[in-house]
């Protein structure tokens, strides 16, 4: 199969493969459609908000020719890091002692490790969070200070009556794209990198035309990926502006959305 035949796929994970509702549910419709988009001959990549580490195995095992990870920040094909982006670490510690000074309750996430602040985190759903990431064995640090503190991208929790939100987010926006996420959440990465900075930057390297790119998301953070691929996918929980602005809709996960929607593409 020659590059203007070949198609590749991208596949958001929380609430587009798995189900956000507490189960974590990866059905198995999805995981077959996904084994025979490549048996076809078409590459099949996640492209994720969540850093590497946070991939579980669940996931990878269910085969993917490689993984778009923290938004764009790092990229991996065939076992192989392919690129990686490097947050200074001076910059990392002025963003965690902002956290600090406006009240947000902040998650850095890395490639190979996730960091909280053991000097701030009074917030039940960072607690739950950091639960999850030890409970999955992922190694959480808590020292800021230390040499070993940084991240490629990181996300907050805060109080829906912060009145310091709006000073924090111009705090970050120096280096920083600041992702509403919902009233007490926020998603924060480096500027220039994005979903979408990750399919081009693989596009690039198989010489694969945009056309051929599907992206499948269910939410505001896809929608930089979504609205760059013409064949664009939403699950059909996603966000009703977002969805009139996609090629398709699909059904949530657990209704077999991924599968359905391959099916009618024609790409199984």
């Amino acid at each position: 199969m020659n590059s203007t035949d070949r198609k590749i796929l991208f596949f958001d994970i929380d609430g587009t493969l798995i189900t956000e509702d507490g189960r974590r549910y990866f059905p198995e419709s999805a995981k077959q459609a996904l084994a025979q988009a490549r048996a076809n001959g078409h590459l099949v990549f996640i492209n994720t908000g969540r850093v590497y580490c946070n991939v579980t195995e669940e996931i990878r095992s269910a085969g993917f020719d490689g993984f778009v990870c923290g938004c764009g920040t790092s990229i991996y094909y065939d076992g192989r890091e392919l690129f990686h982006n490097d947050v200074s670490k001076d910059v990392c510690r002025d963003i965690a002692y902002a956290c600090r000074r406006y009240d947000m309750y902040g998650m850095y996430e890395h490639r190979d490790k996730v960091y909280v602040d053991g000097q701030n985190m009074d917030n039940d759903l960072l607690m739950e969070m950091v639960k999850y990431f030890r409970a999955n064995g992922i190694y959480v640090g808590e020292d800021v200070d230390s040499d070993d503190f940084e991240f490629d991208k990181f996300c907050c929790w805060f109080a829906k009556d912060n009145k310091n939100v709006p000073e924090f987010r111009e705090h970050v926006s120096a280096n920083f794209d600041y992702i509403d996420r919902s009233s007490i959440f926020c998603e924060i990465v480096p500027k220039g990198f994005s979903k979408a900075t990750g399919i081009q930057y693989l596009l690039d390297y198989f010489d694969i035309p945009l056309e051929n790119a599907y992206a499948f998301g269910d939410g505001n953070n896809d929608a930089p990926m979504l609205l760059y691929c013409p064949n664009s996918i939403i699950m059909k929980k996603g966000p009703d502006e977002l969805k009139r602005q996609v090629m398709m809709v699909t059904d949530d996960a657990e209704d077999d959305g991924i599968y359905n929607a391959m099916v009618k593409l024609g790409i199984i």
